[in-house]
């Protein structure tokens, strides 16, 4: 891995918990359902593209969401699909998660590349890079993490996580009438032995608390793409507030897919759930890589505006080479 993270706080702002509305940036839409309707338009992108980065968040998009995180694993389907194109050519597979470095590499095993802690650290074959303000603030982390086990202990449920770099407090099976009281409490903990220099952000049924610095999920993926040909088409699947800035970061020119739910997002695409990702990834394995470098013109299917009603009804019908017709029932139907 050539470059570093810099030795200064970066200069890009990602607000994962606002929505983007500053001028020249439209405020966040609801994706629209992935279904057989958009090929043309993912077939097209692909075509134009001389290599493909494939980003992949964990929780929530390659394994289900669970009540207990150290429960949780990819999909068969997902380990099958994310292996088949870690293995190809054209295409570069990465993990980025809000989990640990340490933690995430052990539960997938074939991409090429992980991004920890929201992209804090990074792993590129035998090159590990942490970002520096991250590094210098574990100390304070790992601070408010032991504190915040000592006064969150007496409410049921209630889990600190530390991640060395950045820590998680855990809400999703705490009682729903003492949820606001966890976060009042991690606020005031955070404030106080934070020294400024940490910050607490949301995400599903989680507080996340990190270095208070101008970096997430987008800067990774960037990064990751600075080091990859040019016309590297990126794509990110996510499902949190915090994969937000990701998707932002490979709109528009690549693809962006949320997982779950109707919120806005920065997302072109949403799928409801990890078996669904498997067939997105199973399709850009069967078929989407085989598109790579094509060229638009080549692969024939150009403006979606010039070609017949028959035409597109045959993309929208076409088999994706061994996996299912539709994504799934649900969201076909949705």
């Amino acid at each position: 891995m050539s470059k570093q993270y810099s030795t200064t706080e970066p200069t890009t702002e990602y607000h994962d918990d606002e929505p983007q509305s500053s001028e020249g940036t439209a405020a966040p839409s609801v994706p629209s359902p992935l279904t057989g309707e958009q090929l043309p338009h993912l077939r097209a992108t692909l075509a134009d593209a001389s290599h493909l980065l494939v980003c992949l968040d964990f929780d929530g998009t390659l394994a289900p969401i669970v009540d207990e995180p150290d429960a949780a694993a990819l999909t068969a389907a997902n380990d099958a699909a994310v292996a088949s194109l870690a293995a190809a050519a054209p295409v570069t597979t990465a993990i980025v998660s809000g989990r640990s470095l340490a933690d995430v590499r052990t539960r997938v095993d074939d991409p090429r590349i992980y991004a920890g802690n929201h992209g804090l650290e990074l792993a590129w074959g035998d090159s590990i890079g942490i970002h520096p303000a991250a590094a210098e603030r574990a100390a304070r982390v790992e601070a408010v993490c032991e504190t915040l086990e000592t006064v969150l202990e007496p409410i049921p449920n209630a889990r600190v996580e530390n991640k060395r770099l950045t820590g998680t407090v855990h809400v999703r099976t705490v009682p729903t009438g003492a949820r606001p009281v966890v976060r009042r409490l991690t606020r005031t903990v955070v404030d106080r032995f934070g020294d400024g220099g940490l910050e607490l952000s949301p995400g599903k049924r989680i507080l996340e608390i990190g270095p208070a610095v101008n970096w997430g999920k987008g800067d990774a993926v960037d990064l990751i793409r600075d080091e990859l040909p040019e016309d590297t088409v990126p794509v990110y699947i996510g499902d949190d507030v915090t994969d937000e800035s990701a998707f932002r970061a490979v709109e528009p020119a690549g693809i962006g897919i949320c997982v779950g739910g109707t919120d806005p997002s920065a997302a072109s695409y949403r799928v409801d759930s990890p078996d669904d990702v498997a067939r997105v990834l199973e399709w850009l394995g069967a078929s989407g890589v085989s598109l790579v470098g094509t060229g638009s013109d080549t692969a024939g299917y150009g403006d979606r505006s010039q070609r017949t009603d028959a035409e597109l009804q045959s993309d929208d019908d076409r088999s994706f080479d061994g996996v299912p017709k539709q994504w799934s029932a649900s969201v076909a139907n949705d």
